[in-house]
């Protein structure tokens, strides 16, 4: 039966309402809840800055070279001097118990409370990868391909090639030192986890396998074997310097996946590496540039105030340099907390007007 011409009408309506709330809930619902931090990812800018004085690595009297992150409870100081903290905090920080890392935590916590509109602190964990088989292998009787070869052989020849027929470092693996290092790690984390330390709330890795194989030591039975633990992803622009250098050279997605079924990829990542090239090797303002690049995406996409990235000596070395901290080189299998000021601007930061050129390999100036 033919139902009226005005209920027809009213039924017609009713379903146009209903499509129209169907596609508020699908798409709208995003912006409705953390409206604010979603909005601000798309169509806002990201400004970063380095707020010191929680860490000993902070301190421009902590010389890297003799400095222990396990030994010193990752740098954590006793009192935090932190320039202006007074004026953002309101009230006296009570941490969990009398614990350092509690006060730690509670003062990150007040700061993000009170923090401006569109203003957000975060911690990232900088981790660097164990030692790799390009800087040593048990294979050339237990001396380093670079140390075995000479710096200059091993710029101008060696570390042009995959390996040398008895070891292998393209996208070089970890040795036994490198998995020992990321062992001590994941001891130092457990040590730390009685102390209250925050846990990373998202992990990120370079697509280059000795990172990986780091963050996978470090966190597989502390977090990662965890249900509710987010998969670790891997990101391309955290890998080390480009080009020239095959260990710096990543394998195919399908090789990574198949080596780390239990990590993601970032959207876009292709499948055979894109930057790498034989002729040329980025230089160091424009390795800034990119891991400059990163850390926004993961600011404006991730809102997890504690994240941890395992990289390499140069991604790492760029971004404490983008971040505005203090040069602090890491040993293999190191760590450094860094406390970071995140913005959301309408301008993106300035960028350099001019960079350095790309560079060959040396010419060979002695039979390598």
């Amino acid at each position: 039966m033919l139902l009226p011409y005005p209920f027809l009408r009213v039924i017609i309506f009713l379903s146009s309402l209903l499509l129209a709330y169907y596609f508020l809930l699908s798409f709208g619902m995003d912006s409705a809840v953390g409206g604010g931090e979603r909005r601000r990812e798309v169509r806002r800018e990201v400004r970063k800055s380095n707020v010191v004085g929680f860490f000993a690595q902070d301190l421009e009297g902590t010389d890297p070279g003799g400095f222990d992150w396990i030994e010193s409870g990752f740098g954590l100081l006793d009192e935090f001097d932190v320039p202006g903290l007074e004026m953002e905090m309101e009230g006296e920080v009570e941490g969990e118990g009398r614990r350092k890392w509690g006060k730690f935590r509670g003062t990150i916590g007040r700061l993000n409370d009170q923090a401006p509109r569109n203003t957000v602190y975060k911690v990232l964990y900088l981790a660097r990868h164990g030692q790799g088989v390009h800087v040593f292998t048990q294979l050339i009787d237990d001396a380093g391909a670079e140390e075995f070869y000479g710096t200059h052989p091993w710029n101008c020849h060696w570390s042009l090639l995959d390996g040398n027929g008895t070891s292998v470092w393209a996208d070089a693996e970890l040795t036994n030192i490198g998995i020992a290092e990321a062992q001590r790690a994941n001891i130092a984390w457990k040590e730390q986890i009685k102390a209250d330390v925050p846990l990373p709330e998202s992990y990120y890795s370079s697509p280059l396998r000795r990172a990986a194989s780091t963050l996978e030591i470090t966190w597989k039975d502390i977090t990662l074997n965890e249900y509710k633990t987010p998969k670790p992803i891997i990101k391309e622009k955290l890998r080390e310097t480009i080009g020239i250098h095959s260990c710096d050279r990543r394998s195919p997605r399908t090789e990574i996946a198949k080596e780390f079924p239990e990590f993601v990829f970032e959207e876009g990542f292709v499948e055979n590496d894109p930057y790498w090239t034989l002729e040329w090797r980025e230089p160091n303002d424009v390795r800034d540039i990119r891991l400059g690049e990163a850390l926004n995406d993961i600011f404006a996409h991730d809102h997890s105030t504690y994240i941890s990235i395992t990289a390499h000596s140069g991604a790492i070395t760029s971004m404490l340099q983008t971040l505005g901290h203090r040069p602090f080189r890491l040993q293999t299998g190191g760590m450094i907390p860094v406390v970071v000021r995140v913005e959301f601007v309408p301008e993106p930061e300035p960028t350099p007007t001019s960079v350095s050129p790309s560079y060959g390999a040396p010419s060979c100036t002695v039979n390598p």
